[in-house]
């Protein structure tokens, strides 16, 4: 076969780039065509995502009342029987406190103005700031009015030989009363009015009951037009959408009738007119996320501004809803709702924007549940995966990318930052493997690919080191070796010689190893490749050398220099035990198992914990009487 011509390869790359672009637009249109029609057919779509939430949250209730032994189709019927009858009661509730609240507006209104007024007296006194407002607006109309005169009267006639006379035409208006309407034209306008929520709600009990008679169809539907192809993955979408949605509907209705019944009875206790209806309201508006609160204590503040004739009485009611709030936020929630909805602050605050954007006040109380779903899909279906990214709850970097990011934006100070906040977690060396040299790999396949400069190595270099530095405060150093259990020989500073390779990781893993090392209670030496280049390395160097750590992380493409790199440390170091430590080690390539073989290295780690436990070990063998069975101190991680 012939390979193709230089043309033809780049061809093949400007023509690939296109496609690409073709499929964001294909995406793009898509999206506008779905949003428009949720906009336009929100008269059908808002009652069936409507009934899509209750199915959710009635199943499990289906599946309870079908354990005593009922059919399908009449546990369905109990259930959605009950449900309704709660929420006409509610509804009559409502209608029944709105009415009493309408006998009670005209004194409230009388108890409203007379605390206007007073509020009004005490600023708008003589030099107050309403006063002046008051002055400043007068002076205004003044300068506005100068000039201006009455124009004349319009007159039918002009002026009489005899002297001016009035002859002004006064209109009097006439007022033209429809006659009243008959009573099958107020049948009507009651039919009318009641005619779009009854439609309404026929359509939502109607979905509701077909939902939950064929939930397993509408199931096996969504799967096939999901992806039958990866039927397990699909499957255990719609399982883990239908658990956790379940779970946390179910949650959320219980914990908010609690905080409405707390708020009702407190209302009641303070002397609130109407509390259970202000009750209700908190309950149902605390759906909404972010804002339902401070809507739902809005009337109950103004009202206690009007009912008590001082300030204590709105003072005990905001007080009141802050610390029902603030206890649902801090104690209820995080105890009761086990299974979240997997969303993120910054996806709750974009769903519920758009959300109400699209329908309303209704799009606000389904932002939530609606966003929950399409991020449960997104864990599960590839084609799906940016919505998880967006809206999801888990963290968009893992810690070891976070890192490298910091190291690629040379910001030691927030890479500690991270580093403290993981390091409550585990302990120093396992930090260093978890997540610096996770993250230093991440930096080494970007060399590989020549994405990433060779320049760069040494700018992360250093700013690891910078972050090193900060990490070896006494705070930081989660565990340190005795160093009396060491032999006197290994405790000699350069006993152990932390050899650097080529590149500035390689130098930057033999740092860290160097600092772990010295966490133990050894005072190891760091060698760079220059100085093992050296001719004159010889004498006091060398002398009293009793073990030496090798530090590589690319040795994919370096089989000369790990030989050299053997040769001239068997030739410096005689009869000294050698360790490869390489990070980037993978135990499953054979190419770089037989080149570390055929370079006659027989000891080699692929972490930093197991290069440390090796140096203790070897320690161990010139005093026995060392325990080396028990954990490394600092190696440990903390459970």
């Amino acid at each position: 076969m012939k390979t193709p011509p230089a043309e033809s390869k780049a061809f093949v790359l400007q023509t690939s780039q296109p496609s690409s672009l073709q499929e964001v637009f294909y995406k793009s249109v898509i999206g506008s065509i779905v949003v428009t029609m949720l906009y336009l057919g929100q008269e059908l779509f808002v009652p069936l995502a409507i009934a899509v939430l209750l199915a959710f949250s009635l199943s499990p209730v289906v599946r309870f009342i079908r354990r005593v032994g009922l059919s399908k189709g009449l546990a369905i019927a109990v259930t959605v029987a009950i449900a309704f009858v709660a929420i006409f009661a509610v509804g009559a509730i409502i209608t029944s406190q709105i009415s009493q609240l309408t006998t009670e507006l005209p004194r409230i209104q009388t108890s409203l103005k007379a605390k206007v007024k007073a509020i009004n007296d005490y600023a708008g006194s003589e030099g107050g700031a309403i006063d002046q407002a008051s002055n400043t607006l007068r002076d205004l109309e003044k300068e506005l009015n100068k000039g201006d005169k009455a124009a004349p009267a319009e007159t039918g006639r002009g002026p009489t030989p005899f002297g001016p006379t009035d002859t002004t035409v006064h209109r009097v208006p006439v007022e033209v009363y429809p006659p009243p309407p008959t009573a099958l034209e107020q049948l009507e306008s009651i039919i009318s009015v009641a005619l779009s929520p009854l439609t309404t709600l026929g359509i939502i009990i109607v979905f509701v009951v077909f939902l939950l008679l064929k939930q397993t169809d509408v199931r096996d539907r969504a799967i096939r037009l999901m992806g039958s192809h990866d039927l397990e993955k699909t499957t255990a979408a719609m399982e883990d959408a239908g658990t956790r949605l379940s779970s946390y509907f179910l949650t959320l209705v219980v914990m908010n009738a609690g905080f409405g019944i707390v708020i009702g009875a407190g209302l009641w206790a303070i002397g609130i007119p109407n509390a259970i209806l202000w009750g209700i309201v908190a309950m149902l508006l605390r759906f909404m996320p972010v804002i339902g609160v401070f809507i739902a204590a809005a009337i109950p503040v103004i009202l206690a501004a009007a009912v008590d004739p001082g300030w204590l009485m709105l003072g005990a009611v905001a007080a009141l809803y802050i610390a029902a709030e603030g206890v649902m936020n801090v104690v209820v929630e995080p105890l009761a709702q086990s299974s979240s909805t997997g969303l993120s602050a910054l996806a709750i605050m974009l769903a519920a924007a758009f959300w109400t954007l699209l329908w309303g006040a209704i799009g606000l109380l389904l932002a939530v549940p609606l966003t929950a779903v399409l991020v449960v899909l997104g864990r599960h279906v590839a084609g799906l995966s940016f919505l998880h990214v967006l809206l999801g709850d888990s963290p968009p970097l893992t810690p070891a990318q976070s890192f490298y990011q910091r190291m690629l934006a040379s910001d030691p100070l927030e890479a500690a930052e991270q580093a403290e906040v993981i390091l409550k977690e585990k302990t120093l060396i396992a930090y260093f493997d978890d997540v610096v040299m996770e993250g230093l790999r991440h930096a080494q396949f970007d060399a590989d690919r020549q994405t990433l400069e060779v320049a760069r190595l040494g700018d992360i270099r250093d700013t690891a080191k910078a972050m090193i530095e900060m990490l070896t405060e006494p705070a930081m150093a989660q565990g340190t070796g005795d160093a009396t259990s060491l032999p006197e020989s290994w405790r000699q500073e350069g006993a152990v010689v932390c050899v650097a390779g080529q590149s500035a990781l390689d130098e930057l893993g033999s740092i860290i190893l160097a600092q772990l090392l010295t966490q133990q209670g050894f005072r190891p030496r760091l060698m760079r490749m220059s100085e093992i280049s050296s001719a004159q390395l010889q004498g006091d160097a060398v002398a009293g050398v009793k073990f030496v750590c090798i530090s590589l992380f690319d040795i994919e493409n370096r089989n000369a220099y790990l030989k050299f790199l053997m040769r001239r440390l068997g030739r410096l170091f005689p009869a000294v035990p050698l360790l490869g430590g390489f990070w980037k080690f993978d135990a499953s390539d054979k190419h770089q198992i037989d080149m570390i073989a055929e370079a006659g290295l027989v000891d080699r780690v692929g972490t930093l914990a197991d290069a440390v436990s090796m140096c203790l070990a070897k320690a161990a063998i010139d005093q026995p009487a060392l325990e080396v069975a028990g954990p490394i101190a600092g190696l440990t991680a903390a459970q």
